[in-house]
């Protein structure tokens, strides 16, 4: 690995150097189980570390940060967005549990947890709908579908309201909701082309012009449309150059979809797992505007590729807002 690299990025965090070498002791590690220098790893590689730390019950955050980071830093994009499908089920099941005391009570919870079995850590996608099978059997074992919908719905990854300070403060500049939502995705378009002119990775997607004609001519993708007190919502497909070149409806249901947990059964077809589960989607697609209005806020589940649609579509119920129109 090239140590100067990552030293002189990790500077920039402040961090002490006895805490930069440890970081790079993980990074070692791996080298040494692969017997080979990271920046010569592939897929196979990573997969085969991830599983070897859930044996060695050392599948811990801080044993492979640090590599993720170290791909970015490279430019190695494949590897880092493998990296990000392990973090992206960080912490989502069990902050659905911790919902279900909103919607019915702590020995509910309890019930619940009795009987779930959560994945580990770095488990690999492909074993993943076999736990979301059984973590949805066991909530509707116990909960009404409606309230399942609306615990599934939550802001399941944890992300900080201050994450949308920004965005509020555009919105209180604005003179309507739909100006609001127009100037949004004027600014995500504007954010793509700049990661595609700087040559970086948008969250976990490559940006090509393509992608950036898409987005812009998709006014809900990354902004949003109100009509009758209702907003629409589509995410943005998550591998998105794969998916505007599908060869058929499988594969780009395939790479539409964001959820590390259902995404291999919709080639793989090996677990019948309802389309509800998009409801957690529903939530994440919510939660900017609950922040935004300071106030919780019902989602229907239109469309999902779980479901044998192309791309994922929320509605969002403004009724009970009291909104700029």
């Amino acid at each position: 690995m090239n140590h100067e690299i990552f030293r002189e990025r990790y500077k920039r965090f402040s961090e002490e150097d006895e805490a930069i070498q440890l970081s790079i002791n993980t990074i070692i590690a791996f080298e040494h189980y692969i017997e080979k220098d990271i920046e010569e790893s592939t897929l196979d590689d990573l997969k085969a570390y991830m599983n070897h730390l859930i044996i060695t019950n050392a599948n811990k955050y801080n044993n492979v940060i640090h590599i993720a980071r170290y791909y970015y830093y490279v430019d190695m994009k494949d590897h880092y967005i493998q990296m990000t499908k392990y973090f992206n089920t960080l912490g989502v099941l069990e902050n659905i549990v911790d919902r279900i005391e909103l919607y019915g009570s702590k020995e509910l919870k309890d019930k619940v947890l009795q009987d779930i079995e959560l994945p580990p850590f770095l488990s690999d996608s492909t074993d993943m709908p076999h736990y979301t099978k059984r973590f949805l059997d066991i909530l509707n074992k116990h909960i009404p579908q409606d309230t399942c919908n609306h615990i599934l719905a939550g802001n399941n990854h944890g992300i900080p309201k201050e994450s949308f300070d920004q965005e509020k403060q555009y919105y209180n500049e604005a003179s309507s909701f739909k100006e609001y939502l127009l100037d949004k995705h004027a600014r995500k378009v504007q954010e793509l082309t700049d990661y595609y002119n700087n040559n970086q990775i948008w969250f976990e997607q490559v940006i090509t012009p393509d992608v950036i004609e898409f987005v812009k001519d998709n006014p809900e993708i990354l902004g949003g449309t109100i009509k009758d007190d209702k907003l629409y919502i589509t995410k943005i497909p998550y591998d998105i150059n794969n998916f505007l070149n599908a060869e058929n409806d499988t594969l780009a249901r395939y790479y539409a979809c964001h959820c590390s947990f259902v995404r291999e059964n919709i080639k793989q077809e090996t677990e019948d797992i309802p389309k509800e589960w998009c409801y957690c989607s529903g939530g994440f697609a919510k939660y900017p505007f609950e922040v935004l209005f300071d106030q919780e806020l019902d989602v229907k589940l239109l469309t999902t590729p779980l479901d044998g649609q192309r791309l994922c579509r929320f509605e969002i119920d403004l009724s009970n807002v009291d909104y700029k129109k």
